[in-house]
C-alpha cells in the first residue's frame, strides 16, 4: 500500500479516524511512499497547519519510516507519469508512476482523483 501525503499529514496531526485506519492497516504492511510525498507532508503541514519542519521530521522518522519503504523517483517514473497528466496533477501522476513501476496497486488517500486511474484502488476512512 502506498501512503499519500494527505494521509501522513492527518496522521501527523493526530486525527483520530486516520490514526484508527493506520492501526488497522499496520497488519497489512509493507507500506510504501516516495520522497515527493514526504516533501508534500512537510510543506503542507507547516503552511496549512503550522507544524514545524522538525516535528514533521520526527514524525516521519519515528512513525512512518519503521513500517515503510521510501521509493526513489527516477526518469522512468517521470516518463510513465506523462500518460496520467490528463487525469491528475503532476505530483499525483508521479506517485501513480512510482506505484506502477513498483507493482503497487493500492493507495491510502482521500484524493478522489486517484479513482480515475483504472489500475489503482484507493482506500480511505
Amino acid at each position: 500500500m502506498f501512503l499519500d501525503a494527505n494521509f501522513l499529514i492527518y496522521l501527523n496531526l493526530g486525527e483520530p479516524n486516520v490514526e484508527s485506519l493506520f492501526e488497522r492497516l499496520l497488519e497489512k504492511q509493507p507500506f510504501y511512499t516516495d520522497v515527493l510525498v514526504l516533501e508534500e507532508t512537510f510543506y503542507i503541514s507547516k503552511k496549512k497547519y503550522g507544524v514545524k519542519y522538525e516535528d514533521s521530521a520526527d514524525f516521519v522518522k519515528e512513525v512512518i519510516l519503521p513500517c515503510s519503504r521510501v521509493l526513489k523517483i527516477g526518469i522512468e517514473d517521470f516518463n510513465v507519469s506523462l500518460q496520467f497528466l490528463d487525469k491528475l496533477k503532476p505530483s499525483d501522476a508521479l506517485h501513480v508512476a512510482v506505484m506502477k513501476n513498483n507493482g503497487i496497486s493500492t493507495i491510502i488517500s482521500e484524493d478522489e482523483g486517484f479513482d480515475k486511474i483504472k489500475h489503482i484502488k484507493r482506500v480511505w476512512i
